[in-house]
């Protein structure tokens, strides 16, 4: 296996040693790797792909929504994690049956794998580790959405099994 190490679980912690990265939950002592890592791809995609964002959002609100992140027993945070340097991160919610939805879901909210460490299985890492935590809460259904311009993020994510379900459709005034 291209991992060195068996996969834990810890007092509910993930934690997956590769080769050179370690993806685990994050803690608030991860926030500011965190929060570089979401304002990365805020600024690589978010801001670059819809003119509606404010590309000032990451640097003003970036670590409360973070933290709030951390925060809620219905979210997953996980960092990739180089030495003492944040690479990357996933982040998620769950949602629970309710009236609306007869059955529980889970969504990836942000995946991001810095440049120079994308094509070295991290994502697929951060995605699979997502997968385990999804179905180890009851959901039946997992979701992503990504910017239909970024080719990239769309094959990523259908390599991994997702589909297209719907389809959002913009018009600018």
């Amino acid at each position: 296996m291209w991992w060195a190490a068996s996969r834990d679980r810890v007092a509910g912690l993930i934690v997956r040693q590769m080769d050179e990265v370690e993806i685990r939950q994050a803690t608030l002592r991860d926030l500011p790797g965190l929060t570089a890592s979401s304002a990365a791809l805020f600024a690589e995609d978010g801001a670059a792909r819809d003119y509606l964002r404010d590309p000032a959002w990451p640097k003003a609100h970036g670590a409360h929504w973070c933290a709030d992140l951390i925060a809620d027993p219905n979210a997953l945070i996980l960092i990739a994690a180089a030495g003492e340097a944040v690479i990357g991160h996933l982040s998620a919610t769950f949602a629970a049956t309710s009236s609306m939805w007869i059955a529980p879901r889970a969504a990836i909210v942000s995946t991001f794998v810095c440049a120079s460490w994308r094509g070295k299985a991290v994502g697929s890492r951060l995605v699979t580790d997502f997968v385990d935590w999804a179905k180890d809460r009851g959901a039946l259904r997992l979701t992503v959405s990504t910017y239909a311009s970024n080719t990239d993020a769309v094959r990523f994510y259908r390599r991994h099994g997702f589909v297209p379900l719907s389809l959002d459709l913009a018009l600018d005034l």
